[in-house]
């Protein structure tokens, strides 16, 4: 079980003994809102975590385990002899731990083979409860989805042949395909912004291009169980505007319009979904570049398939290539020229392990000193989505007006901002009242993606 203060076990021992029926035997979660200040958690049914684990968890694997079966000529003729046994042997261990999830059993320890795994079984050990053990619905939200995702990466690294397949890859290719309208429309506007960089206003482009990347971020398959659906009209941002909640773009601007940074001519960004996000994220750097707002461009990837449609370096590159093929002029024209930029360096993808370990961001100068140093070279740190914000803000049940300031606890590296639609019950930094008036519109505000931030944190000068 998580830390809870004494005041806040009082109100639950007191639940329990005068409303047994709330306590539900199977995973011994509360009928209880999440508390103030303590971590996100299963052990409150009236959570989005809750949902998550007991339902939403053990879909994705369902969804695996079909998309394997169905597509298995497929991928035994791709990956040859041998492979259907593989396949046969991680569909059994998929699911074997859907059933362990949904039966509340203790994190499996990860095989230790790698340095990520050892720190995997460390923390759940750390994360034990009194009786000992770490299970799915009591302990941290952040600990037990992101292990969902390393224990299927560790169940293919224990195939013959499968070891490197993405099991999510045909999504994230659905995913991009149906973007392609959207796409279309949004490389025409960079595209004109290309052809008169010098006398367009580089203010109001870039406020423009924050919004169309704040709302790529509703395309999150980890958030529709991989359901693939079209954007929608996601290029509409003023009719968007009363959505965003908290709008810091006016000091993101002058962040990268900053000239007098010594130093400092590095944008790093950590990429979410793949599919239309990213490509949001690359027109985004496109403008930075063009601008001459950066000398660099750092965009951190991740290690393993996770959350489904996060980009990994080979979703990165599949999709300049995509674009650098496709049949829309202005489409192939910025794949063309992200290519070189990719190329010549200006733009780098960065893998680290880190950013797929199940710790927030704090513990960054713990377990990744050497990727918190970079970072501390950053101009600007953009943080893009859901996952990254519950890793930034600790994944816990802040009272929404804290200050961002404090609830990122200590990791503060350089400038940063997150553009992020809301899909988690976690936010911070929103005025007064906010929160609740959002409540009052729909008790599902925090989860539908229906809203949006565009924050900024400063990095205070040394005196």
């Amino acid at each position: 079980m998580p830390y809870l203060s004494p005041s806040i076990l009082f109100n639950i021992f007191y639940f329990i003994i005068f409303n047994p029926t709330m306590c539900e035997c199977t995973d011994m979660s509360l009928d209880l809102k999440t508390p103030r200040n303590v971590p996100l958690t299963a052990f409150y049914k009236r959570s989005f975590a809750y949902h998550t684990v007991k339902n939403r968890m053990p879909v994705i694997l369902t969804q695996v385990i079909d998309s394997l079966v169905r597509n298995k000529e497929g991928i035994s003729n791709e990956f040859g002899e041998g492979s259907a046994d593989d396949l046969k042997q991680a569909i059994g261990e998929l699911s074997k731990l859907k059933y362990e999830i949904q039966t509340n059993k203790p994190l499996t320890p990860l095989d230790e083979a790698s340095e990520e795994n050892r720190l995997y079984n460390s923390h759940i050990t750390k994360q034990a409860s009194e009786d000992g053990e770490t299970t799915h619905f009591n302990t941290i939200w952040l600990l037990t989805e992101c292990y969902m995702y390393a224990r299927i990466k560790d169940i293919f690294r224990h195939t013959t042949r499968l070891k490197d397949f993405d099991y999510f890859q045909s999504s994230k290719f659905e995913a991009y395909h149906k973007s392609r309208d959207l796409m279309v429309h949004l490389s025409e506007f960079i595209i004109n912004i290309n052809n008169k960089v010098e006398t367009c206003d580089k203010r109001e482009k870039i406020l423009k291009m924050l919004k169309l990347n704040l709302w790529g971020n509703k395309c999150d398959l980890s958030i529709s169980l991989g359901k693939v659906d079209g954007p929608g009209k996601l290029h509409d941002t003023k009719e968007l505007e009363q959505f965003v909640l908290v709008d810091d773009s006016e000091n993101i601007y002058q962040a990268l319009a900053n000239s007098s940074i010594t130093g400092q001519e590095e944008i790093d960004v950590v990429l979410d979904n793949s599919g239309y996000e990213v490509f949001t994220d690359l027109c985004m750097m496109d403008l930075v570049t063009s601008f001459s707002m950066a000398k660099k461009v750092n965009f951190h990837v991740k290690q393993i398939p996770w959350f489904i449609s996060d980009v990994t370096e080979y979703d990165f590159n599949w999709t300049l290539n995509q674009l650098s093929q496709s049949d829309n002029s202005n489409m192939r024209k910025l794949g063309l020229k992200w290519k070189e930029l990719v190329q010549n360096e200006t733009w780098k993808i960065v893998v680290h392990p880190f950013w797929t370990l199940p710790f927030d961001f704090s513990y960054m100068k713990q377990y990744a000193p050497d990727l918190y140093n970079k970072l501390e070279m950053s101009k600007l740190i953009i943080f893009k989505g859901d996952l990254n914000y519950r890793k930034l803000f600790g994944d816990k049940n802040w009272d929404p007006i804290t200050p961002p300031e404090e609830a990122l606890q200590g990791f503060l590296p350089s400038r940063l901002c997150t553009l992020r639609t809301i899909k988690a019950d976690i936010v911070v930094g929103l005025k007064p009242g906010v929160a609740e008036q959002c409540e009052k519109k729909d008790v599902k505000w925090m989860e539908n993606g229906d809203y949006g931030l565009i924050q900024f944190v400063n990095k205070p000068t040394k005196s």
